[in-house]
């Protein structure tokens, strides 16, 4: 081959294609935490598709939460199973055994520059983590809850605070 046409089949090959323009990946959201971050305390709840080794479910959780203004964390997740007939999919307690609800007891941070909220269950091997966001209706928790081991779980969601009236909507398990 000719030097000067392998000189342009690899500047060809190099350029991009019309037919296919490069797509910027999406960057994170601006941070929006609060100039005290101590104002996040309180109940937080979500719904969730909950992948178990059982298979998936639904479940609701809840977050409790105390946030010093410096962003340091201790609270508890609740959860729950939404269906617990016969078939049921069903969760793990701390002792192994199959379970429908649960408490799990956290320590973490939520980090004001980057609104990072890093929670550890101190009781087993769960890991919370994901973002601080706000939207039109107010802040948010974006989180992913995993463990692994015999007692697996993992989920997405999307929590919030409960309204007012329905703060205690969500019975202690």
């Amino acid at each position: 081959m000719h030097p000067w046409r392998s000189l342009w089949l690899a500047v060809a090959l190099a350029a991009p294609l019309p037919w296919s323009p490069a797509v910027a990946a999406p960057g994170p959201l601006p941070c929006v935490a609060p100039a005290d971050l101590s104002t996040l305390s309180g109940a937080w709840q979500a719904e969730a598709q909950t992948h178990v080794n059982g298979g998936v479910a639904p479940s609701l959780q809840r977050l409790q939460l105390q946030v010093g203004r410096d962003g340091r964390v201790r609270g508890q997740r609740d959860w729950r199973a939404v269906h617990t007939g016969p078939g049921a999919v069903q969760g793990h307690n701390r002792q192994g055994q199959p379970s429908f609800q649960g408490v799990e007891p956290l320590i973490g941070w939520i980090e004001s520059r980057s609104c990072r909220v890093l929670l550890v269950e101190t009781e087993d091997s769960g890991r919370v983590s994901g973002w601080l966001r706000r939207d039109a209706s107010g802040p948010f928790l974006e989180l992913e809850i995993s463990q692994s081991g015999s007692g697996a779980v993992v989920l997405f969601a999307d929590f919030r605070r409960p309204a007012s009236t329905q703060a205690s909507a969500m019975p202690r398990p």
